[in-house]
């Protein structure tokens, strides 16, 4: 074997002595691993007893999530150098495992040798890539304590574990430097070229004697182990247990199409008392895990339209709160005294979660816009667990603002959230001649209009716009009118899953028994909630928004347009419930490509994906807005482009934009224009 190689598989090659005897470091290593279980173990007992959640379906997209998001680290990317620092961290701890066990490997068998074909060549590689690894993880630890201690960006949370578990993360780079610059000045036939770093370092300890050398190496080796060890004794204990949750949190994430779809109630059951999440452990195992899982990194907040308009809402300390009170309550949770005192109520409560961890304002703020999921490195879930708190302050503790009274009441009544008689839901398609659905000989699609589209004035304009659009295209559709319920999404968002499975079993029970099959719809939140949560109610719908038809007719030459036929520059905002919630980005951009000009459609900063929400998601169109508004941080960002035209594919979008032109007094100069308007 080239004697090279003993570099990688044993020092014992190169003539220096063992590290030690092996009984040392396995004593510090058992006591190592005792310290890390005892921290680990409680936090896997509490997710145990966790209510269940199925998380294994859909394997192979999970692992295409896995290999995309967590190893190939596809999010950081977004992030530009402070997303590619964390990455060469991430990858360099990945491929210094096998150098770690390198290290244990020498340390408890002193003398141990592999000689297998074409080795030598897997161990210089292997040593040059690891050499290559060490050098990027340095520098991107030097970049980040730079950022800690000089820049100190707003989003995050400076704190001396950060600076530490750093400085161990160098000390064992550092260290593994040493150890192979000590080797290869007292035998230089182990240097090479695969072996940078402990080349370049052995130059600096020529002239040394044998037995400093050897001391050079000792410090280098006992370093390197034993910072690997504190540092596994503090994972469990810190922020940093991310390390060994991350990877598990992505391949257990959502994999629906939906970001936020939610979990239907069984109000059927007479056992429960509460509904929602009243107390920590009434989370979800998974929900649970995602909360170990945050990394601190800000992401989340930095996107998040609340927090950017000063609302008391921040994901990451919303995340960080939860993760808290979960580990300061684990001893309760595993406490078999507490756990019958608190089923029999003989002592006092655990510690408030809403009113006192979490307030209600914090909760309330949220627009469920999903941006911060988008953000999130390792696939963190935010809605659900509003919609959970929500729940428990509608279901259980009656407490929520009071002018969702109305809104409740108006909906179970009228079946729409602003009190209009629902014998008036079809007066707007009468003069249009829009003709009903007739299940004995049904059209081939039911235009689903939606409350927005049948109430609203503004929102009626949109619906004549796409009967129009339909009847030029010859398509064959007709609408429920009367018949036709709010689908209930207002109610779900705001917590009330009561007036929500009311609502949507009747609809349900509406298009099985009229046999509808194809739904157009242009609102994306009844986009949503007919295509992604309807199917639980026994509703199986081919559920088609209409700019993906609109865009899909024109292709097909079925819809004529006049490509260019507008000068006007126009900007695009991305609807949250048809982008980040559905990842349809591209049909309202085809449509406008038909009829606008290429040159004059443009896009923002915060567009896509990253698109700033209009405000009005969760159902917070139906809250009064406390400090600056959202539509107002949309509006600036989209002035950016200085449009004379913003196009749109939701009707809530409408309503909030125009409004915020109409506060800014820029109505007169710029148009807020439905998809179907365009044309």
């Amino acid at each position: 074997m080239d004697v090279s190689v003993a570099l990688f598989i044993s020092h014992s090659i190169s003539g220096f002595e063992n590290p030690g005897p092996p009984w040392i470091l396995g004593g510090v290593t058992l006591l190592s691993l005792f310290f890390f279980i005892w921290g680990l173990w409680p936090k896997a007992r509490v997710m145990a007893q966790a209510a269940k959640e199925n998380r294994m379906d859909r394997p192979i997209r999970r692992l295409g999530n896995t290999l995309v998001i967590a190893l190939a680290q596809s999010k950081m990317f977004k992030d530009g150098p402070v997303g590619l620092m964390h990455a060469f961290i991430f990858w360099g701890f990945l491929i210094l495992l096998f150098r770690a066990f390198q290290f244990f490997l020498i340390g408890f068998f002193p003398g141990f040798q592999m000689i297998l074909p074409g080795w030598d060549s897997v161990a210089h590689a292997y040593l040059l890539v690891k050499d290559g690894f060490v050098l990027l993880v340095i520098l991107a630890c030097l970049y980040a304590l730079f950022r800690r201690l000089v820049t100190k960006p707003k989003r995050l949370n400076l704190s001396g574990e950060g600076i530490a578990i750093l400085g161990l993360i160098l000390a064992i780079m550092v260290s593994d430097i040493l150890f192979d610059g000590a080797e290869i000045a007292a035998f230089e036939s182990l240097a090479g070229w695969w072996t940078p770093l402990g080349s370049g370092f052995s130059s600096l300890l020529t002239g040394m004697e044998g037995a400093a050398l050897n001391h050079v190496w000792q410090v280098g080796y006992w370093t390197h182990v034993i910072s690997i060890l504190i540092f596994l004794v503090l994972l469990p204990r810190s922020k940093h247990f991310h390390i060994i949750t991350s990877i598990p949190n992505v391949f257990l994430g959502n994999v629906t199409q939906t970001g936020n779809q939610l979990s239907r109630l069984d109000f059927e059951d007479e056992s429960k008392e509460t509904f929602g999440v009243t107390r920590i452990e009434e989370f979800s195992w998974k929900k649970l895990l995602d909360f170990h899982t945050c990394t601190e990194c800000g992401r989340c907040d930095v996107f998040c339209p609340a927090l950017n308009t000063d609302k008391p809402l921040s994901p990451k300390q919303f995340t960080i709160d939860l993760r808290d009170h979960l580990n300061a309550e684990t001893p309760n949770l595993l406490s078999k005294k507490k756990k019958e005192e608190n089923q029999t109520g003989s002592s006092g409560t655990p510690a408030a979660l809403l009113g006192g961890v979490i307030q209600d304002e914090t909760v309330w703020a949220c627009t469920t816009c999903g941006a911060c999921e988008e953000e999130c490195p390792v696939m963190i879930e935010f809605v659900n667990k509003m919609v959970d708190l929500r729940r428990s302050l509608v279901l259980t503790e009656n407490r929520y603002p009071k002018e969702l009274a109305g809104a409740f009441k108006s909906l179970e009544t009228h079946s729409n959230p602003w009190g209009f008689p629902g014998t008036q839901r079809e007066a707007w398609a009468q003069e249009l001649g829009v003709k009903q659905w007739d299940k004995n000989h049904p059209t081939e699609y039911l235009y689903f209009v939606g409350c927005n589209g049948s109430f609203d004035n503004r929102g009626k304009k949109i619906s004549e716009s796409v009967v129009r659009a339909l009847r030029k295209a010859g398509v064959d559709f007709s609408i429920l009118g009367n018949r036709e319920g709010c689908t209930g999404d207002p109610a779900r968002r705001l917590g009330n899953e009561y007036l929500f499975d009311m609502l949507a079993t009747q609809n349900a029970k509406t298009f099985k028994e009229q046999g509808v099959i194809k739904v157009i719809v242009h609102c994306p939140h009844c986009f949503n909630s007919l295509k992604h949560e309807y199917p639980e109610f026994g509703a199986k719908l081919e559920v088609i928004h209409h700019s993906e038809l609109l865009a899909a007719l024109i292709k097909e030459n079925k819809l004529p347009v006049t490509g260019g036929a507008t000068d006007e520059t126009v900007v695009v905002h991305d609807s949250c419930y048809m982008g980040r919630h559905n990842k349809v980005y591209d049909a309202p951009r085809d449509i406008l490509k038909s009829t606008v000009s290429p040159e004059r459609i443009k896009e923002v900063d915060n567009s896509r994906e990253r698109g700033t929400c209009c405000g009005a998601g969760g159902a917070r169109f139906l809250l009064e807005e406390t400090g600056p508004r959202i539509s107002h941080l949309r509006i600036d960002e989209l002035m950016q482009a200085n449009p004379d035209t913003i196009a749109v594919s939701c009707p809530f979008c409408v309503l909030m934009l125009e409004d915020a032109l109409k506060a800014k007094n820029l109505a007169d100069r710029v148009k807020v224009k439905d998809i179907s308007e365009m044309l």
